[in-house]
């Protein structure tokens, strides 16, 4: 094993400033911060930051880049999930739009949303409908997939896996 122990950090306040940064994601040669404010974009490794037009008042606690499309999950004042299919030009707020959404992640042609005490939502067009999964009364803080293995950490709940997609799940000894 070997460690490198010489690694700097430096603040790159260029346009982001100093707020607080919930969520990051790459896509391409873009990065994406999800920010107390919206979502900002830099498409020069970090040098400089743009604040995109999903911008205040929408707090940002989660993004997932996917090709072209960004989805950015919300919190209060402004609820749910928004999509970009051009990789933060322009936003569409998406059906789910009256959750608190934490988590994101994606696993074939579908997209998974955590949210705030409402469990696990499902998208299989890119967030044009949702359906509730019988995951559906929890605190979803984080969500991970693994193939077809979506794993669900909760909100004092441990740890859920569906084995199949998000059809069904069950709850890890863990």
């Amino acid at each position: 094993v070997s460690v490198v122990s010489n690694a700097d950090w430096e603040v790159l306040p260029n346009g982001i400033g100093y707020i607080t940064v919930y969520s990051l994601a790459n896509g391409g040669n873009n990065i994406f911060a999800g920010t107390y404010f919206g979502v900002y974009k830099s498409t020069n490794n970090g040098d400089e930051w743009f604040q995109t037009p999903l911008n205040n008042p929408y707090t940002v606690y989660t993004l997932l880049v996917n090709g072209n499309y960004v989805f950015a999950g919300t919190g209060s004042p402004a609820n749910g999930v928004f999509v970009s299919t051009n990789l933060g030009s322009n936003w569409t707020q998406t059906p789910l739009n009256n959750r608190t959404v934490n988590a994101l992640t994606i696993s074939g042609n579908k997209i998974f949303a955590g949210t705030l005490d409402y469990g696990v939502y499902i998208s299989s067009n890119n967030g044009a409908t949702w359906t509730q999964s019988s995951l559906n009364n929890l605190w979803i803080t984080a969500l991970v997939a693994n193939g077809s293995n979506i794993f669900a950490a909760t909100g004092g709940n441990g740890l859920y896996l569906s084995t199949n997609s998000g059809s069904n799940w069950t709850q890890t000894s863990f």
